[in-house]
């Protein structure tokens, strides 16, 4: 095994091991994403089934940040609808149809730390119309209402929308938009910018109205096996080059036990003349080689002068004489028409 010290297979090995230390690191990565899934999961069933909680429990007024511990937790909001700042969140297809999200900025009746404020809602799904990015929104409830909401952590903003459309809830940039920004200000509010609702319920209620969201699924994902999959691979690197090296040292080792035997045995005539199959010989690095084996039919030698000269001969000793015979003598048998008979010389 003295061959893997040589510099090709060294190569080699750190070969494998880059690939295994590759696979390892994409292995621990879906480890990483399955337990963040993990912790996720476990934040909708302790947050989603609970009672709902009035809005200055959790709602962060504009300017302070989000509790990530509080996200799907329910809150219960009193006011009034902006209708004239409704946005529609672009391309959020459900249950594989396409369409929008209604976001509707909801007044508060009782103000949260800081002023007047207002909390986007996701009223719910709207399938696309006939057109590309149309759809009829229908109207949400006027005057007082009551809603019962999910809150969720605002997105970040990404690409570009026609007017009153958005392709990602970023609370900031919908805040200061055309469609919003003037509503807001003849309330004399802000929009509360860390965190929005996902509508649960709301008193009025309204007909037709948006499908509401279905609950965020709490599988583990495939991320658990992945992560195995890429540690079999990393193995896998050291179990191809385990077999290449035997296979190698097989060869070296045949090679040697040849030549120490002077070399393989030359076929026999009888097998060259009767077998039509290839013809495995080994090469001088050990590897096998195959050539064609032919007939081997034996060659038309050409005859010497004294060959030919006893050829003559004994040719000559086998011709035959006529003599003549006198007729009384003659066999009846053996006459012909001339009164001749052949004889041997």
């Amino acid at each position: 095994m003295r061959f893997l010290l040589t510099r090709s297979w060294l190569t080699g090995l750190a070969a494998a091991v880059a690939f295994a230390l590759v696979c390892v690191g994409l292995g621990l990565w879906q480890w990483d994403r399955r337990l963040a899934r993990l912790e996720a999961n476990q934040l909708v069933v302790e947050n989603y089934t609970q009672a709902p909680v009035p809005a200055g429990e959790l709602v962060p007024p504009p300017g302070t940040a989000f509790r990530a511990d509080d996200e799907w937790r329910p809150v219960e909001l009193t006011g009034a609808y902006l209708t004239g700042a409704t946005t529609l969140l672009r391309q959020r297809p459900l249950e594989g149809t396409n369409g929008f999200h209604v976001l509707v900025p909801f007044l508060l009746d009782e103000p949260l730390a800081g002023g007047e404020a207002a909390v986007l809602v996701d009223r719910g799904f709207l399938p696309a119309g006939d057109e590309a990015g149309s759809v009829d929104v229908p109207p949400p409830p006027t005057g007082e209402v009551t809603l019962v909401v999910h809150l969720r952590p605002g997105e970040d903003a990404f690409g570009q929308a026609p007017a009153c459309q958005t392709r990602t809830v970023a609370l900031t940039a919908i805040a200061a938009s055309g469609c919003v920004a003037p509503v807001l200000a003849a309330a004399d509010a802000s929009l509360v910018d860390a965190a929005y609702g996902e509508l649960v319920s709301e008193q009025p209620t309204t007909s037709p109205a948006p499908t509401l969201l279905p609950p965020p699924p709490v599988d583990p994902g495939p991320h658990l096996s992945y992560a195995f999959q890429w540690w079999i691979f990393a193995l896998g690197g050291f179990v191809g080059y385990g077999v290449v090296a035997r296979r190698h040292a097989a060869d070296l080792r045949a090679e040697r036990e040849e030549a120490a035997a002077g070399g393989p045995p030359p076929p026999s005539p009888d097998d060259a003349s009767t077998s039509t199959g290839p013809v495995r010989v080994r090469t001088p690095t050990g590897a096998r080689a195959v050539r064609p084996r032919t007939h081997l039919r034996p060659t038309r030698r050409r005859p010497t002068a004294e060959e030919e000269e006893d050829a003559l001969l004994d040719a000559a000793q086998h011709e035959t004489t006529v003599v003549e015979v006198p007729h009384h003598e003659m066999p009846h048998h053996d006459q012909t028409r001339h009164g001749r008979t052949a004889v041997d010389r």
